[in-house]
């Protein structure tokens, strides 16, 4: 496979170029540069535009949310990127879903967005997807729809770019989903998909080939869903290796039946989650910032800081709440949240953000050899 595309690997590629080969008009015939201007003409706006630079500002709404992104760039200008509930965040470098709490002013980012944008200075435009832990190399995420999906010499062919690039994933291309739902293999990419894909060169060619060495599929409806506290207890339980134990639970609230009563009779023995006092445990309730780290601390063995500052960093940090400062004050040491900043300890949480910190934290923890 490799071989196959040792052709590809073409030099004189800007970071991440997604420039399509243009068509000399000059060299053809009048009739048909003419055709061509009014191919060109009529062409469709694309699904999106993308945009380097780096953070001046974030911006909040009244309740403190992050609502866009304040930007500035060398070759485009300032912009104001706007943030919603649909936006994707993704780790490039990890090639994992991230959450918007990590991003920092003064941090370079790529935004995909909408090509269509308000007359206004700065310009506006609505954000389809953030990439940060960007590579300095040719191989950061790309934010595309398939226009077209076949299979294709036992390779699957992606169209995408308005048709000005195709996109081919086979054996060797890793798959993955936003939500870390299961995907059906190549067959769970169709046309209308929206998907993140990590490539190298691209052919100098129209339309232009590049071979996909992971993609992730942008499961859209559940991207937005808050996480459940059973959802998280079910990330833990994974992340664990699914343990069985014998343990008695009893919720009222909790079918024994249910598809996470295993991971949440685990966590219960295991003192990772705990009643509300009133013989409920709420599986179905969202988690907050500080409720997310007391569980995934309590799961690392509940390690102690003695007498660490690290939290008066936050300009929010009196929200905080005091059972769940050993727990923020050991997550901000290890990294896995800003080191400044706003928190946002009372804020709902989304299951990317989750994932993130789970694989941030096992790629700390040495493996056993």
């Amino acid at each position: 496979m490799k071989k196959k595309w040792t052709a590809l690997a073409l030099s004189g590629f800007l970071l991440c170029s997604m420039g399509t080969p243009a068509l000399a008009a000059g060299n053809q015939p009048a009739s048909r540069a003419a055709e061509h201007t009014e191919l060109e003409r009529i062409q469709p706006l694309p699904e999106s535009q993308l945009y380097y630079g780096e953070v001046k500002e974030i911006l909040t709404g009244e309740n403190g949310d992050i609502t866009g992104l304040y930007m500035d760039s060398a070759r485009s200008g300032e912009y104001v990127m706007n943030l919603s509930d649909e936006t994707f965040w993704i780790d490039s470098g990890r090639r994992a879903a991230s959450s918007p709490s990590g991003i920092t002013v003064g941090e370079r980012l790529y935004v995909f967005h909408s090509a269509a944008s308000t007359r206004s200075l700065p310009p506006q435009s609505s954000a389809f997807a953030v990439v940060h832990n960007v590579p300095q190399d040719i191989g950061c995420a790309m934010y595309h729809k398939a226009e077209a999906a076949e299979e294709q010499d036992g390779m699957l062919r992606i169209t995408t770019d308005n048709g000005g690039l195709f996109l081919y994933a086979g054996q060797e291309t890793a798959l993955s989903t936003y939500t870390g739902s299961r995907i059906d293999g190549l067959d769970g990419i169709k046309t209308g998909t929206y998907f993140m894909a990590w490539y190298d060169a691209v052919a100098l060619s129209y339309p232009g080939q590049a071979y996909a060495q992971h993609i992730m599929v942008l499961d859209r409806e559940s991207a937005a869903e808050p996480l459940s506290r059973s959802a998280l207890v079910g990330l833990l339980h994974d992340a664990q290796g699914n343990p069985v134990v014998n343990y008695a639970m009893n919720y009222t609230d909790v079918d024994q039946s249910a598809p996470y009563g295993e991971a949440l009779r685990w966590a219960s023995s295991e003192h990772i989650i705990s009643g509300y006092g009133d013989g409920r445990v709420g599986p179905g309730d969202a988690v907050t910032r500080e409720q997310m780290a007391v569980m995934i601390w309590r799961w690392a063995g509940s390690p102690m800081l003695m007498d660490y500052p690290g939290l008066s960093n936050y300009s929010d940090v009196e929200e905080i709440s005091r059972f769940a400062q050993p727990a923020l004050a050991w997550a901000h040491q290890r990294g896995l949240f800003p080191t400044s900043g706003r928190l946002g300890p009372k804020d709902t949480v989304f299951q990317a953000e989750a994932e993130a910190i789970l694989t941030a934290l096992q790629e700390q923890t040495p493996k056993a050899t």
